[in-house]
């Protein structure tokens, strides 16, 4: 979400909230920053969702249902709802309040900046974002019935990427626990990241796969994949533009990437990854592969230098990353190695052996005879004489 102003002079109220700048607007709702006072300590921040007064029921079913299906949804990923009802004719949701941008501000910056989305970070981005589609497509309810739940507005504006580097998947109003033939035969969402099988008025769970496809090669190329002229342009090319890989576009981008994203872009949703815990394993398997390793810290310190860049400026996003991880290596060195405990081993002596004269003790003695002899002689000598 954009980072909050300066609060009003004089907040809304609307029953126990005080509600102050507007962070966004759809075609259904408002989204404003709002407090709600607590007995101790400090106001909950929130962000308070508003259904625009329409009358229109189902638009109004819709948010009601956004409303049920949140209460069943509770994984860190997922941005928490704290309660929705409807005050003064008004529907609302109170959800939690997430200061940082959306990938769509991420990528538009970086379109401006760095350009593409270094691999080690978008993996990251998109193992988080099926984590928390995984916790959403198995939900069931009080009985244990699966819930069916299918986002289908999986887009970068309703992702958001923390502060903290977490990111915190938002906007379930399209959200269905189940979708008949006629709902799958009308196209919501963002034209640019629906599936194929929409086309054909059909839909399950792996819709969600193919615009976590679409997000990645965004994220990789820093280009749009189905960016046509109007709705009906964008739809075809949906349906017949070839897909190239990301690798195309940004050389740096490994084959293991490459495979992953590709799959999830097959436009037989037979040949997909079959749900996102098994997409999310293959984007593990890449990260387990690459000698390039990173924490949730590089990813909000590489996100938080992004939207510090001016527009216009030419920079490595790469580079910065790689200078990141390096100060932190540096700055943070390994622990000393424990002490390796050793059991201590008597040795006994070994018995005495008989050693021969060594060569200097064996001249000794050849001298003193030699000395004896001649001490003998001299005195037979003397005694003679």
């Amino acid at each position: 979400m954009p980072q909050p102003a300066l609060k009003q002079a004089s907040p809304e109220r609307f029953g126990d909230y005080l509600v102050y700048e507007q962070l966004g607007r759809g075609g259904m709702a408002t989204v404003h920053r709002a407090e709600k006072p607590q007995r101790n300590g400090p106001p909950k921040q929130v962000a308070l969702k508003r259904l625009i007064p329409t009358t229109d029921r189902a638009r109004v079913a819709l948010f009601v249902d956004e409303g049920r299906l949140l209460k069943y949804l509770d994984h860190p990923n997922i941005a928490t709802t704290y309660e929705s009802g409807k005050l003064f004719g008004t529907h609302f949701i109170a959800m939690e309040y997430v200061p940082g941008p959306t990938l769509k501000e991420l990528v538009a910056r970086c379109g401006t900046t760095v350009g593409a989305v270094p691999e080690p970070i978008t993996v990251d981005i998109a193992a988080q974002l099926l984590a928390a589609l995984d916790h959403a497509h198995n939900r069931t309810d009080p009985t244990g019935q699966p819930l069916g739940i299918i986002h289908r507005d999986v887009t970068p504006a309703n992702i958001i990427l923390s502060d903290a580097g977490v990111v915190k998947l938002i906007d379930f109003g399209l959200a269905k626990a189940s979708v008949t033939k006629e709902e799958s035969n009308t196209i919501k969402g963002k034209f640019g990241y629906v599936a194929p099988e929409y086309l054909d008025g059909s839909l399950d769970h792996r819709a969600d796969l193919w615009a976590v496809g679409i997000i990645m090669y965004e994220l990789l190329t820093s280009r749009r994949l189905f960016d046509g002229m109007d709705a009906y342009d964008t739809v075809m090319r949906i349906k017949s533009l070839p897909i190239p890989r990301p690798s195309r576009a940004n050389p740096r981008v490994t084959p293991a990437l490459d495979l992953v994203v590709m799959r999830a872009l097959d436009r037989d949703r037979s040949q997909r990854w079959k749900s996102a815990a098994e997409m999310r394993a293959a984007l593990e398997d890449v990260t387990a592969a690459s000698e390039f390793k990173i924490e949730r810290s590089h990813v909000a310190e590489w996100a938080s230098w992004v939207q510090s860049l001016p527009p216009g400026t030419e920079a490595s996003g790469m580079s910065h990353l790689a200078r990141l991880v390096r100060h932190k290596v540096v700055a943070s060195p390994p622990p000393a190695p424990k002490p390796v405990e050793v059991e201590a081993t008597v040795l006994e002596p070994d018995p005495p052996v008989a050693m021969s004269p060594s060569r200097g003790a064996l001249v000794w003695y050849i001298g003193a005879g030699l000395l004896a002899l001649f001490i003998a002689v001299a005195l037979v000598w003397s005694l003679a004489a």
